[in-house]
């Protein structure tokens, strides 16, 4: 399988390389950069504007873990609710056409139901914008310090510091071809000074105390680098590479590289979009001991108009993810989701959405529940109805549904009703 995947990269790096001798002649089905059009939306939706100066302005209320298209709720919050209340400010400063700069400042207030305390939270960004006529290119540097839902293994609230600075961009080589290029340096942090899980779900370590979640606290350096080809009328090849460094202050073993190489292909008729990218990956540990991972990863995403109201969407990836479970460097995560939307009104949107997810750990380690040897399995599923309702200056809705955690080791299980809300007001 893995060398199939590689003879399949190298395919498609010589079908992209070699058609762009002749797609100089060809007429672009996209004359833009893709950053351009989000940039000139948001232009467009800024609710004040004087000269250079654009101000988008927002009042947020949604659950922890909620996204918009899926819930995952977590154990902390059982059948009670965490909200989270945020506003968004995001300010543009246009002086050329070509030239954007931009910051953003998003504070955030969790609030919870069930008798924690409550918790401040904020983001803020800035990016610079430069849209040349074949290369764009965004500088941005962003800190965040808030609440958020760890619902893979961890499946608590946690307090989450993230800096990140680095350049992104995409470059049009001919009216075919373009590639798109990341690159960054990030810090993760769980600071215990802010609200953190009593306890993490993940059991003990070797001196019989709970694993604590500071062993998650990393440096990341990343770069990606994509090539993309209209080699047919509404299909584009895609090649993808990827290179990962982290590093562990609190937890050595786990410093590690990471590499990862995919083709994959874009698809657009209008009434149905399709994405995907898949190929092997290796997370290599410095430090000998429990095996590195070795498998293929990807992601695919559905968009398909079925009819005038109804719309449906699905999503798949699998990769791999860090871990602090006894025993464990990394578990491998799979996730899946499908959205049903109906257009009753002009205004209203009825929603059925199933989201579930499988954590595989690769180390058999002992299962307290039997007191055998065994590889821990973790399954969750959250099936929901709901609707969404659209005004001049506000939209919202919410989602009620069922709510499953298994575990072959018996932790964290659990299941009952949920319900998610969502709401965004802007002035």
């Amino acid at each position: 399988m893995r060398d199939f995947l590689l003879r399949l990269s190298a395919a498609a790096a010589c079908i992209a390389i070699a058609s762009t001798l002749s797609a100089q002649a060809v007429r672009s089905r996209e004359r833009t950069f893709e950053a351009s059009e989000t940039l000139a939306a948001d232009l467009r939706r800024a609710r004040v504007h004087s000269g250079p100066f654009y101000l988008l302005s927002n009042l947020q209320f949604s659950d922890l873990g909620y996204e918009s298209q899926f819930f995952f709720p977590t154990s902390e919050q059982g059948s009670g609710i965490s909200l989270a209340i945020a506003a968004p400010q995001k300010l543009y400063f246009v002086p050329a056409r070509k030239t954007i700069y931009s910051i953003s400042f998003t504070p955030e207030y969790a609030v919870f139901s069930k008798g924690r305390s409550n918790a401040w939270g904020y983001l803020v960004r800035g990016d610079a914008h430069y849209l040349l006529n074949h290369l764009y290119i965004n500088a941005f540097a962003s800190q965040s310090n808030k609440l958020q839902a760890l619902s893979g293994e961890i499946n608590r609230i946690t307090t989450q510091r993230n800096e990140v600075a680095g350049v992104a961009g995409e470059i049009r080589y001919s009216s075919k071809t373009r590639a798109f290029y990341s690159f960054n340096g990030q810090r993760y942090l769980y600071p215990a000074s802010r609200y953190q899980p009593s306890d993490t779900g993940a059991g003990v370590d070797l001196t019989g105390l709970p694993v604590s979640i500071e062993d998650l606290d990393r440096r990341e350096r990343n770069a990606r680098f994509s090539l993309l080809h209209h080699t047919f009328p509404l299909t584009s090849l895609t090649l993808a590479t990827e290179w990962n460094r982290y590093t562990f202050p609190n937890a050595t073993d786990k410093n590690s590289t990471r590499r990862f190489a995919a083709p994959g292909f874009q698809y657009d008729s209008g009434r149905t979009q399709m994405k995907a990218e898949a190929g092997p990956a290796v997370l290599h540990f410095e430090t000998p001991g429990s095996p590195d991972f070795r498998g293929v990863t990807g992601s695919a995403q559905l968009s398909h108009r079925i009819g005038a109201k109804m719309n449906l969407g699905l999503s798949a990836d699998r990769d791999a993810d860090f871990s602090i479970a006894p025993g464990q460097r990394y578990y491998v995560a799979d996730r899946a989701a499908v959205v049903l939307d109906r257009q009753a009104t002009r205004r209203l949107t009825l929603r059925f959405s199933s989201t579930y997810g499988i954590d595989r750990y690769p180390v058999a380690t002992l299962n307290p529940s039997n007191v055998s040897l065994e590889r821990r399995r973790d399954q969750f599923s959250f099936t929901a109805v709901g609707w969404r309702y659209t005004m001049r200056h506000a939209r919202g809705g919410f989602d009620v549904g069922y709510y499953q955690r298994r575990s072959n080791f018996g932790i964290d299980e659990e299941n009952g009703i949920r319900l998610a809300i969502a709401l965004s007001l802007s002035p």
